[in-house]
């Protein structure tokens, strides 16, 4: 073919008129593209001029487009039922394939459609009729709020997880999902205005007596807030939270670790003042900050968080430098309020607390600073002594507990 005088005309019979009237075949076009890019023919331009910038016009546009970029993905295979590996063994397989079936639990309907069966599986998986999905889901919202699912064992529906508190509840909650469209904030917006979540979290006498475990939801749980929700609540406190949203994640701090060769360059103490979800995780260089707050590890489903209570955590908020860094960045803030002493001091208390300072609280960070001011031999103006203080309010429990 390279020694042909008109290489065109072997991609098929009249393959050469039909293409100057644009009446190709599908493969015709790509076998000839074929040919140009191993060079085994080439175009001649000096006959026609508009041909010629036509081709250059091309080539152009080819070259602005940038590199692809790839990515693995899952490609649907040819339908065939696999046999059962009896004993988990390869080399002792049944006689008989294993028909492709959705839970036996639930009914074990088979799945006969074209190619591996994973869309019709999903389609089961999420089905309205499917009662364990949408009460998964909705158990889980619910535990985010209130502390504890309906269904304790969030991870264990079955016969070893705890059976349902409220059960004519949790059926009343998947309904209502199913019925808006599986809309989780539509579902987090129906919970929070509720008069459950609203209630207090102090028992009563016989609460307490009749109720001790707050099965019956009859006050609201005081519940911890989770790692990621405490270093973001640093951040909004002192001024420095980034709210932008999206973007590419921020290396996270990882400069108190270990050194060694696999440990990647650490990002900024206070990463770039974005929220916790926009930090990178790498499992194996987790932040040690976020980590004595029960952060899991990174490397398995949690549907529970741990919820400890452990001098490491004291301990990380009275010496951890980003809580330090943190302090002196709302110190700052705070001295450039143009305000007497008493507002500054309730500005401090709502922005930690969401309410003002009681009257002993007043009086009690008034005798601090004086204290702290005579310590550092400095004036109660001084960033130090404010810092010191922001210190001491991070470092209270109602900082990192719902009360």
């Amino acid at each position: 073919r390279a020694e042909s005088p008109n290489p065109v005309a072997h991609t098929g019979p009249g393959s050469s008129a039909r293409g100057r009237k644009a009446n190709l075949s599908n493969a015709e076009p790509e076998l000839l593209g074929a040919f140009f890019n191993s060079g085994l023919i080439e175009s001649d331009t000096s006959r026609s001029s508009s041909f010629k910038q036509a081709l250059d016009d091309y080539r152009e546009l080819a070259l602005s487009i940038p590199e692809p970029r790839f990515a693995r993905s899952l490609v649907d295979g040819i339908q065939h039922d696999e046999p059962v590996y009896i004993r988990v063994s390869h080399n002792n397989l049944s006689n008989d394939p294993n028909p492709r079936r959705f839970f036996d639990a639930f009914g074990g309907k088979e799945l006969s459609g074209a190619g591996s069966g994973r869309l019709e599986w999903a389609q089961e998986v999420a089905s309205p009729e499917n009662p364990l999905t949408v009460r998964v889901q909705v158990n889980r919202i619910w535990k985010h709020l209130f502390g504890a699912g309906l269904v304790e064992t969030t991870n264990d529906f079955g016969q070893m997880g705890k059976t349902p508190t409220h059960p004519e509840l949790l059926d009343r909650l998947a309904n209502d999902f199913i019925d808006n469209g599986w809309s989780i904030k539509t579902a987090i917006r129906q919970l929070v205005l509720t008069r459950t979540y609203r209630m207090s979290s102090t028992p009563s006498e016989i609460a307490l007596r009749e109720d001790p475990n707050n099965a019956l939801l009859q006050r609201m749980p005081i519940r911890r807030l989770d790692a990621e929700l405490i270093r973001d609540h640093i951040l909004l406190s002192s001024g420095e939270l980034n709210t932008i949203k999206l973007g590419p994640s921020v290396p996270a701090f990882v400069g108190d670790l270990p050194d060694s060769r696999a440990r990647p360059e650490t990002g900024p103490l206070d990463g770039d003042g974005r929220r916790s979800i926009y930090l990178e995780q790498r499992r194996n260089y987790l932040s040690t900050f976020l980590r004595a707050f029960d952060m899991p590890n990174a490397t398995e489903s949690i549907g529970k968080r741990n919820v400890t209570n452990v001098p490491a955590q004291s301990l990380a908020l009275m010496n951890d430098p980003f809580v330090h860094q943190q302090s002196t960045a709302w110190a700052n803030r705070i001295l450039k309020i143009q305000s007497d002493l008493d507002e500054r001091i309730h500005n401090l208390h709502i922005t930690a607390f969401s309410r003002p300072a009681t009257r002993q609280e007043l009086d009690w960070a008034k005798r601090f600073l004086v204290q702290m001011s005579a310590d550092y031999n400095v004036d109660e103006e001084d960033p130090t002594v404010w810092s010191d203080l922001c210190h001491m309010i991070y470092n209270r429990k109602e900082f990192i507990y719902i009360f």
